[in-house]
């Protein structure tokens, strides 16, 4: 089972694998340039002890030297990664699996029903492992094993989340979604001070092993308890169904049918934004002060996000992270038209009078009502009543359609690849212009023009309100989209 998984993952597996590892690579060599003296180092450092926004997104700085620096600016990143990784690994190769009917066909040979579940934990730790060995290469071996916990952690999270529900989506969205609310717990925790909080948030485990060694003992009996629970509740199902059972559906027409298939989900996300927006806007309403510093890396940060209040350009950046996250969502949603296709769901629906464009267009729809919903529900969240948060929640919607609309284009016009080029997508507007770019010498200007939150106007730091770049993301959403639908209409499905 596990050499079989390795050849399905075999370019999936090493892209994840090297991006990780080339991520922490790229931005060591940068730090490397822009810190070259102790003296550089010790300065930025200096800068940041004033600066709570960066401190909230990326933890607490260890020591004011390279290598601390190093761990600050990539740590939190490589931590997340490693663990979305490992549980996009054992969900599509269990829930996922199981889902299609796919799983039964290799049940059907000498295999035990712990088989595939074994493999998928083997697989995503085994790829975590890796993960840390080459971290441990370059960052050293804390910064390695700190990177492998969370990977452990939500793997086993996956596993349970696997066996709790019988729809792929619904356990991504409770994996992920742990995953999301222990970030904000140690978002939280580092913004305000409050550091005795990031015991109960794994990524929160890794930067606290950074400082104490011992502490690795604390993810690694949370793996193993939980993947004891993960087999438990393996062995206590029904094959093809949660240990939550299901309730039956009802008819419906072209928009009802896609809305009961995607509201668990979409109840999910606007209650993990709710919260998420009331967590995060509470921490950046209680900074005061402004933003400074005299080092060159600081001027940089000011030039990104706008001078000013210190809340209100922490504010700006919990919008805008926000919008990123918020742009998987459409994905999912579009995704589903191919996942529908494969397994033989859309073929029943289309043997109706309903036709593709009016199938197609009820998941679109719910993509963009859930988009502005979230989005709504954090700006409110977040503000607490003030109008300005709202607005500069609801500015992202359109930035966040047009990833949306890049996975329609792909689900008509390369509907196998579709799935890889949405994700891949979404982590090239999330990480090239803040992380990869400027890391391999792109300038933050021209890195960030792949991301469409780029040319949103920073109204929480001092920018005014615009309609030209909104309506031109909304125009290229529309474009993309209108391509991918009238594709779809007329190709082959299958």
């Amino acid at each position: 089972m596990l050499w079989f998984l390795l050849r399905r993952d075999r370019v999936l597996l090493p892209s994840w694998v090297l991006l990780i590892a080339g991520v922490v690579l790229s931005v060591t060599g940068q730090y490397g340039r822009m810190f070259p003296t102790p003296e550089a180092a010790l300065s930025f450092a200096r800068d940041l002890a004033g600066n709570t926004a960066l401190t909230a997104f990326t933890g607490q700085l260890t020591s004011p030297t390279l290598h601390g620096l190093i761990l600050w600016k990539i740590g939190d990143v490589a931590f997340t990664l490693t663990a979305l990784m490992a549980i996009l690994i054992v969900l599509r190769h269990t829930r996922a699996e199981e889902e299609s009917g796919r799983q039964e066909l290799l049940r059907a040979t000498p295999v035990s029903r712990h088989a595939p579940l074994a493999s998928a934990l083997g697989l995503a730790m085994g790829a975590s492992l890796l993960v840390g060995v080459l971290v441990t290469m370059i960052g050293g071996l804390r910064f390695g094993l700190a990177t492998l916990a969370p990977g452990l952690v939500f793997a086993a999270v996956a596993g349970v989340a696997a066996q709790l529900t019988e729809r792929s989506s619904t356990a991504h969205l409770i994996a992920c979604g742990t995953l999301g609310v222990t970030y904000g717990v140690r978002f939280a925790a580092d913004g305000s001070g409050v550091l005795w909080a990031r015991w109960f948030s794994p990524n929160g485990w890794s930067h606290l092993f950074l400082v104490s060694g011992w502490v690795l003992v604390v993810p690694l009996v949370a793996t193993a308890a939980l993947t004891a629970v993960a087999f438990r509740l393996s062995r206590r199902r029904d094959y093809g169904a949660g240990v939550v059972p299901a309730r039956p559906g009802q008819a419906g027409g072209e928009v009802s049918l896609p809305w009961r298939v995607h509201r668990t989900q979409l109840i999910g996300w606007v209650t993990a934004f709710a919260l998420a927006g009331a967590t995060m806007g509470g921490v950046a309403a209680g900074m005061r002060g402004t933003v400074g510093g005299t080092s060159p890396a600081m001027a940089e940060f000011v030039h990104r996000y706008g001078a000013g209040d210190i809340g209100d350009t922490l504010m700006w950046m919990i919008m805008i992270s926000l919008g990123g996250a918020a742009a998987m969502f459409p994905v999912l949603v579009v995704l589903r038209l191919r996942a529908d296709e494969v397994s033989g769901r859309a073929e029943l629906v289309l043997s109706t009078a309903v036709g593709r464009v009016r199938w197609a267009s009820g998941h679109l729809f719910v993509a963009v009502a859930g988009t502005l919903a979230m989005m709504t529900v954090a700006g409110l969240t977040a503000g607490r009543g003030d109008l300005r948060v709202l607005t500069a929640a609801l500015l992202q919607v359109p930035a966040v359609l047009v990833v949306g609309a890049v996975a329609v284009l792909a689900v008509g016009f390369v509907p196998r690849a579709a799935a890889a080029i949405s994700f891949a997508v979404w982590l090239v507007v999330n990480m090239f212009g803040e992380i990869v770019g400027p890391s391999l010498g792109v300038g933050y200007d021209v890195a960030n023009l792949v991301s469409p939150f780029h040319f949103l106007p920073r109204v929480l730091t001092g920018e005014q309100l615009t309609a030209a770049p909104l309506l031109g993301l909304a125009a290229v959403a529309v474009f993309l989209g209108s391509l991918g639908m009238a594709r779809l209409r007329v190709r082959d499905l299958g």
